[in-house]
């Protein structure tokens, strides 16, 4: 196979506090862990990790994804989120694998710019074409890595780095794009120049008119709390007021606040971790009662650390 492409950004001999790496080898194995159930997949999902053998490359397992020829949400078994490439071996995996309430905390990627690999073990005769399949993909995922390298736009992966508030507040802004990840709301505050010793508000005040947001965009025991229109519009209603047969009706403009609320949604990761992401800033346009509906504004903050900050289209 041909050498492997190592990048050194500005920022990768700058010290960074991670875990040891025994913290990073137990993360790999945990992800391959729960693919085991799946003989061929693990066979072929092992194969292309340690043949790629990029620490820069960044995978995940049984992330989530729409599954539009079957009208659901389902499993893929390998994801590079740095190239937006997907692997699927045989058929995309069941959502039945996953608890109901794990599965609608865990985030639904886009799937609008995911590029598919699918490879049905059927069409394999022998070892051989196993081998030389895989061999091909991991070529075509360095040359990924070689054109973003070669554009200026590779962000190698580095364990730890995507729960570093440090190396964000560093770089001085995240969009919706970013794998950004905050552990507690107190790691966000800290983008914004506040150092609290706990927070555990829904709500994080700025400035007069500016809110700190953080929501579980999906369905739990009070609210119904969603993210539609392609992530531009949220809603939120009370449980009681809800149909199964319906989505929320939106509300009549204008009757909303006006406030902006930077949202940093609640998820939790494979591993059910709880963690807060960024998902846009929002106005608050409608207010019925309990009901309310907020309509994106930006995608994307800048900031310095200090408590200057702007919203941006990123």
């Amino acid at each position: 196979m041909a050498p492997i492409d190592r990048v050194g950004p500005a920022d990768a001999e700058k010290p960074l506090a991670v875990p040891a790496i025994d913290a990073e080898l137990e993360w790999q194995a945990l992800r391959l862990q729960k693919i085991v159930h799946k003989k061929f997949e693990v066979w072929a999902i092992s194969r292309i990790i340690h043949g790629l053998d990029d620490p820069e490359i960044e995978w995940a397992t049984q992330q989530l994804v729409p599954d539009p020829a079957k009208g659901r949400i389902a499993l893929l078994d390998l994801y590079f989120p740095q190239f937006r490439y997907a692997i699927e071996i045989d058929e995309l995996g069941h959502i039945g694998q996953i608890p109901a309430d794990r599965l609608r905390e865990r985030r639904v990627i886009d799937d609008a710019n995911v590029r598919f690999w699918r490879w049905e073990m059927k069409h394999i005769n022998t070892l051989d074409d196993a081998r030389r399949r895989i061999d091909e993909l991991i070529e075509e995922l360095r040359e990924l890595k070689r054109q973003q390298v070669d554009a200026g736009t590779f962000v190698p992966f580095r364990f730890g780095r995507t729960y570093d508030v440090n190396q964000w507040i560093a770089r001085g802004g995240i969009g919706i794009r970013d794998d950004a990840r905050f552990r507690r709301h107190t790691d966000v505050g800290r983008l914004f120049g506040k150092n609290l010793r706990g927070h555990y508000s829904g709500m994080m005040r700025l400035s007069k008119g500016v809110q700190v947001w953080f929501p579980k965009l999906y369905p739990n025991v009070d609210w119904f709390n969603a993210l539609l229109d392609d992530g531009n519009l949220i809603v939120q209603r009370p449980q009681a007021e809800m149909t199964l047969a319906s989505m929320p009706a939106p509300l009549p403009p204008g009757t909303g606040s006006g406030d902006t609320r930077l949202v940093f949604a609640h998820y939790r990761d494979e591993f059910g971790q709880i963690y807060y992401r960024f998902v846009g800033a929002f106005i608050h346009t409608g207010q019925v009662g309990d009901s309310a509906d907020f309509r994106r504004i930006g995608t994307g903050l800048t900031f310095d650390g200090a408590g200057g900050f702007e919203i941006t289209s990123s």
